[in-house]
């Protein structure tokens, strides 16, 4: 029954014909008012030598209609709920769950509405589901399994605080009540129902002082809010009796949170020397001592989780990548290779070894491995590196009909592999043949919005303002809110056209979408400069360096700066933003340029 046996719903033939024959009890005796005769009682007496002597049974009163409170399902209830029974029979569980909902509500059986519930939870129909588990529920208040349904679907539903209720009567079931599984699920809720949750949790642990996982929850919730050091106060009361790994793990968080990352560095270091065979507790401060850049104690770390753990794939490629930043490929590549061994991650693993063999100039290898990457993430991105070393050795045909085939063989990676060969064709400056390609997938597709973006991003790079000025005005008649598209646009019009004007008006309608994009702020300032609104341009070019530090943004702001008088302060910017991009082509020219006026 495909798994239907764990619900308590087989709908065997024998059930059925106990179902219909109860049915026809209830309706030709009423079940409830049917005097039922007392079964003859056999007295057993101990062996003897005398001969067996068999007792007369005593004499018993007839049972009373109170002594069985049966109530018998009546009129279309019961024909409802035999119509379910034997289309369960049928396999058809649409129908059957129809009929048992009807009859729950009908009725408000629990045993109906547990049976619906059961039911619905099968057929992945948490509507239904929802509906009749409160039934249940409500009529049978010391279910514990009716209040875990509840818990489980109104959390799903989004519906917390009518959850909490049902593990509140969990836990007074004496059930394991998991209510830090609220606080694990709010952080998709909104500010203001996060609160609320936080204040039911709040009184709940009021009438549960002692309640761990309450005060957990609540450490939890303070943290989703931003109030860090009252979580941490609770957090450090349930250290003191309990070394509870999800309580250690909160509070580094909560240090971390807080920028007191070196003493959440040393909390987790002593906590681990505590318990040193804890495999998570490791990791974790193995992925800390990574991300901070400290890559031996980082190594070691993971080292002592390989010892007990040799096949973790999810260790072995930390210390694959631990050995590419140290440059230790012949390192890195055994990491991978145990990788591949072991069949843990191996998509990523042959991708990193294809990069390895691509580095060493080994192109037969790399592209043995690129090809061996699967379907996983790396599979993009591995036929992009096929496509480049076959272009690389001169079979441009070769690599195209590559990606071709790549396209056919996975239709649902179709699109981003359209913009792998048409920004291969571009970076190799093959004008005709990418606006040719792209020409011909948009006749396809002529509403595509990423794919219009990007064949505009192509004529600018070839100086065709006309394709990209045609495709971004499409891209704004059909997703007006596209904040990228009008910068762009605006940008384009400011930088190299007359029309500023009417780039003004495009990029406050980005800027209206997004207030705090950099480029958005600076392709502002630099329209304000051709409208000779020099005090806005600064003010706006200023303030989008703040945010991102850029070469050509620092070259706008410099050259404002230069244009008012202020060639100290120019020079400044500059200087700086070359100690960033000593490279910058963009800050050599400007500086150039003025240098020579």
């Amino acid at each position: 029954m495909n798994g239907l046996a764990s619900y308590s719903l087989k709908f065997d033939s024998a059930f059925v014909r106990r179902f219909v024959a109860l049915c026809l009890l209830f309706i030709v005796a009423g079940c409830a008012t049917t005097e039922m005769q007392p079964q003859a009682e056999v007295v057993e007496v101990e062996p003897s030598v005398e001969p067996e002597v068999k007792l007369k049974p005593e004499a018993k009163p007839k049972p009373k209609p109170q002594d069985y409170p049966v109530a018998p399902f009546e009129g279309d209830a019961l024909y409802q709920l035999l119509v379910a029974e034997i289309a369960g029979y049928r396999s058809r569980y649409d129908v059957a769950l129809e009929k048992y909902m009807v009859a729950a509500e009908e009725t408000l059986d629990p045993g109906v509405a547990a049976r619906a519930t059961r039911l619905a939870l099968y057929l992945k129909k948490d509507d239904v589901a929802l509906r009749t588990v409160e039934i249940w529920a409500d009529r049978e208040p010391d279910n514990i399994d009716a209040h875990r349904h509840a818990v489980d679907l109104l959390l799903r539903a989004g519906q917390h605080e009518d959850a909490i209720a049902h593990m509140e009567a969990v836990k007074n079931l004496g059930g394991l009540a998991r209510f830090e599984v609220f606080a694990y699920s709010a952080a998709n809720l909104s500010a203001e129902e996060r609160h609320s949750l936080l204040d039911a949790v709040t009184d709940m642990s009021e009438r549960h002082p002692g309640d761990e996982q309450l005060i957990f929850s609540r450490a939890i919730l303070l943290e989703q809010e931003g109030r860090f050091e009252e979580a941490l106060i609770l957090v450090d009361g349930l250290l003191q009796n309990s070394t509870n790994i999800n309580f250690i793990l909160l509070k580094v968080s909560l240090l971390a949170n807080m920028q007191h990352v070196g003493e959440a560095r040393t909390f987790l270091e002593m906590e681990v020397e505590k318990l040193p065979e804890n495999r998570r507790l490791r990791l974790v401060l193995a992925r800390m001592l990574f991300e901070q850049k400290d890559l031996p104690a980082a190594k070691a770390q993971y080292q002592r989780v390989l010892e007990k753990a040799p096949n973790d794939g999810d260790v072995l490629f930390a210390l694959a990548l631990i050995a590419l930043q140290h440059e230790n490929d012949e390192g890195a590549k055994r990491y991978f290779e145990r990788m591949v061994r072991w069949n843990r991650r191996p998509g990523e693993a042959h991708f990193y070894l294809g990069s390895i063999a691509e580095r060493k100039s080994d192109s037969v290898t790399a592209l043995k491995e690129y090809r061996q990457v699967g379907d996983g993430y790396e599979f993009v991105p591995a036929q992009a590196r096929i496509a480049r070393l076959l272009v690389d050795e001169g079979q441009w045909e070769e690599a195209r009909q590559h990606l071709h085939r790549a396209r056919v063989q996975r239709q649902d990676k179709a699109q981003q592999l359209i913009l792998v060969e048409g920004q291969l064709l571009a970076e190799r400056g093959q004008q005709i043949e990418v606006f040719e390609f792209l020409d011909s997938v948009l006749v396809q597709q002529p509403d595509n919005v990423e794919l219009l973006y990007f064949r505009a991003m192509t004529g600018q790079r070839f100086d065709r303002l006309d394709i990209l000025e045609q495709d971004l005005s499409r891209v704004i008649e059909l997703d007006p809110g596209n904040a990228d598209a009008l910068n762009a646009l605006g940008y384009t019009l400011t930088d190299q056209t007359d029309r500023h004007d009417e780039a003004l008006v495009l990029i406050e309608k980005a800027l209206a979408i997004k207030p705090d994009e950099a480029a958005f702020l600076d392709s502002m300032g630099w329209v304000q400069y051709r409208l000779d609104n020099y005090d806005l341009a600064i003010e706006h070019l200023r303030r989008a360096l703040s945010l991102f530090q850029n070469d050509e943004v620092a070259a706008h702001l410099g050259e404002v700066l230069w244009v008012v008088g202020e060639k100290i302060e120019a020079y400044e910017v500059w200087n700086d933003a070359l100690e960033l991009a000593p490279d910058s082509e963009i800050l050599k020219n400007v500086i150039q340029r003025f240098r020579e006026q």
